[in-house]
């Protein structure tokens, strides 16, 4: 069977250029224009140059820290292989170093779930701001273990968020199903 590999989507470097473009750029050009043509104050202009410096370090950043979550679906197992963003990284969601893949052999997969977590925030003018998260479960049998095996520790599932991945979270719950149907099938 063919390796199927979902990753997340692409950051939009057309995005981040205009940023660039009109938080950066700009101002750089007029607080230079501004520190030829004053004759007092330039320490005060060279500091907001060094501020608007720090504008483009982090997206520089975020292209550097960036590593794509994927799902690799193999003959032999299934590979949840995590990232992180620099924006993860800055709401403190992640940290800098990557979580270990985790690789289970079909043998050992029971089955796939789709986990939603949804939270309501309140908002200025009334009402509730909702923000839904997805994960992809990946259900484990565990056959060497016991109910009253408490020493031996052998996770019951694996999961890895589904936020932003190119394909729908039923797309890909459907993707890993039917990839699964289809080896357990061949001989």
């Amino acid at each position: 069977m063919e390796t199927i590999i979902i990753t997340e989507r692409k950051k939009s470097v057309i995005t981040d250029s205009i940023l660039l473009t009109v938080f950066c750029v700009v101002p750089l050009f007029f607080l230079i224009r501004w520190l030829f043509l004053v004759d007092e104050g330039r320490i005060f202009i060279i500091f907001l140059i060094i501020v608007t410096l720090f504008f483009p370090v982090v997206v520089v950043s975020g292209y550097i820290w960036d590593v794509k979550q994927k799902i690799i679906l193999s003959e032999d197992s299934i590979k949840l292989c995590y990232g992180r963003n620099f924006v993860d990284i800055m709401h403190f969601e992640g940290g800098f170093s990557i979580p270990a893949d985790h690789e289970t052999p079909w043998s050992k997969v029971k089955g796939f779930h789709i986990d939603v977590y949804e939270r309501q925030e309140p908002t200025e003018g009334g009402g509730y701001s909702t923000t839904t998260k997805y994960s992809l479960i990946v259900k484990i049998k565990n056959k060497d273990r016991n109910d009253g095996d408490f020493v031996k520790f052998s996770p019951n599932y694996y999961g890895i968020s589904l936020g932003k991945f190119e394909e729908h979270p039923n797309t890909i719950l459907n993707i890993c199903e039917d990839y699964m149907k289809n080896v357990e099938k061949e001989p």
